[in-house]
């Protein structure tokens, strides 16, 4: 039997960063995937369905070139090139990260582990035969798998889950798309540019409901501006194949039919396989319980990622605790910290936030004040064209630190980060007013942000 120091059970963005941080700490490691690196994040997730709104995004823009003063013939896609592109992209990463692995020297075992003793896995091998390792300290990063609607399962054709609608051989005249969460609003971003017919419904009162309201009702303004159909506040009571297609019904009786469904209600971890309940490591509602430091209900076991009760549903957020578990193995102790992760939805017009500035997560009103400022307002939006959307900062009324930032509009994704900094730092509002942004640009929004708050507080 081998040992280890650690070993990481799944090689997605969070088992994978852990592994290379425990092997620069000088730990022993071994890194065990069932499947392929990067896991759903680099294979089916994060990185094709980017991939293709990249493609989605500049097929949008080219149609609008007239209005840059520029004549461009018929413009139109290929379905097959796409996906090539889409597909050349995650082997290229792939590639890098086995080289990345191979100079780290973590070991990297091939297979399905599940727990056999207190720190000891066995795994068994795609070709059959069994390894059996034992480790001082265990990582369970396995990540998660669509959840399909009550009683239908996926069939990869006309019910379709987001690995399956990475596939499709066809664009549909007519997608549904059920959940209008993160994964929902980007799908519908990408099938609405190569013509699609889409409707969505949403059982919560809103679309991506965890951001701030005011983004959440424009995002929905601006998908039904360009032609989407939106049901919020709606739940499918049955979902059915037809002879052409697949029809919902919906719990105020209305019927709606397409030619596919995408099933977007949300992610299911993948623990199934592991032996937890044997290994003595507590479930608490179809996820793995972690105290703030990551650790299980067996000591010396950690999980991260889709997989916790804890989960943020980010790849970065994944990867931060991941290595936070490893640096806390080296010590000192210090716990996992989420208050200034940024969220980003990739959709068009982009989505981002960070901090308090998240739906239901603001301070009480009358101990912050906010500054909106608007992109149309910006001369590099109207150079680019692209004045859709709004930036909202927040700041503590006592001190003036910036408490969060939430935005919709164009590359918001990228301007997050500085708001995240500010965040994390605590920095006072009016600093970051008086830090000189160039012009013009997108990110000065950020300084006038700022700048209007530091107004609005001398009111």
């Amino acid at each position: 039997m081998s040992s280890y120091d650690l070993a990481i059970i799944g090689a997605g963005p969070g088992g994978f960063e852990a592994a290379l941080r425990a092997r620069e700490l000088g730990f022993k490691v071994a890194l065990i995937e069932k499947s392929d690196l990067g896991g759903t994040c680099l294979n089916t997730g994060c990185i094709p369905t980017k991939a293709l709104l990249a493609s989605t995004k500049l097929l949008t823009k080219i149609k609008e070139a007239s209005s840059f003063g520029l004549s461009v013939a018929a413009v139109s896609y290929d379905r097959e090139t796409l996906l090539q592109r889409k597909n050349r992209i995650v082997e290229t990463l792939k590639k890098g990260m086995t080289e990345t692995l191979k100079r780290s020297g973590v070991e990297w075992i091939g297979g399905e582990a599940r727990f056999s003793g207190r720190g000891e896995l066995e795994i068994s091998a795609p070709r059959g035969g069994n390894v059996a390792v034992e480790a001082r300290s265990i990582l369970i990063a396995t990540g998660a798998r669509p959840a399909p609607f009550p009683g239908v399962p996926f069939d990869g054709e006309r019910i379709l889950s987001s690995t399956d609608i990475l596939e499709l051989k066809t664009v549909p005249e007519r997608l549904l798309i059920i959940g209008g969460g993160v994964i929902g609003v980007e799908f519908a971003s990408v099938f609405q540019a190569l013509g699609s017919k889409i409707t969505m419904v949403e059982v919560l009162e809103r679309l991506i409901f965890g951001e701030d309201e005011e983004v959440s009702r424009r995002l929905e303004s601006v998908f039904r501006r360009k032609g989407m159909e939106i049901y919020t506040g709606e739940k499918v009571r049955s979902l059915t194949k037809t002879k052409g297609g697949v029809e919902i019904t919906l719990e105020s009786e209305k019927r709606l039919e397409a030619d596919q469904v995408l099933v977007a209600m949300g992610r299911t971890p993948q623990i199934d396989a592991l032996g937890l309940p044997e290994a003595g490591i507590k479930i608490e509602r179809g996820a793995i319980s972690v105290d703030k430091y990551l650790e299980t209900t067996r000591a010396g076991v950690f999980a991260i990622g889709d997989v916790t009760s804890r989960t943020t549903g980010l790849a970065h957020g994944a990867a931060a605790e991941g290595i936070r578990v490893v640096r806390n193995l080296k010590g000192p102790k210090v716990p996992m910290d989420y208050g200034a992760i940024p969220y980003c939805i990739y959709t068009d017009p982009e989505v981002a936030s960070v901090g308090a500035a998240r739906s239901g997560s603001r301070e009480r009103s009358e101990e912050i004040v906010e500054g909106k400022i608007l992109f149309a307002s910006l001369g590099k939006s109207h150079i680019e064209g692209e004045t859709e959307g709004f930036l909202k900062m927040i700041a503590s009324k006592k001190d003036g630190r910036i408490l969060g930032v939430t935005a919709i509009g164009a590359h918001v994704t990228e301007l997050i980060h500085e708001a995240a900094l500010a965040v994390k730092l605590g920095v006072n509002v009016k600093s970051l007013a008086q830090t000189v942004h160039a012009h013009p640009t997108e990110s000065e929004i950020l300084e006038k942000a700022a700048q209007e708050l530091t107004r609005i507080a001398k009111e």
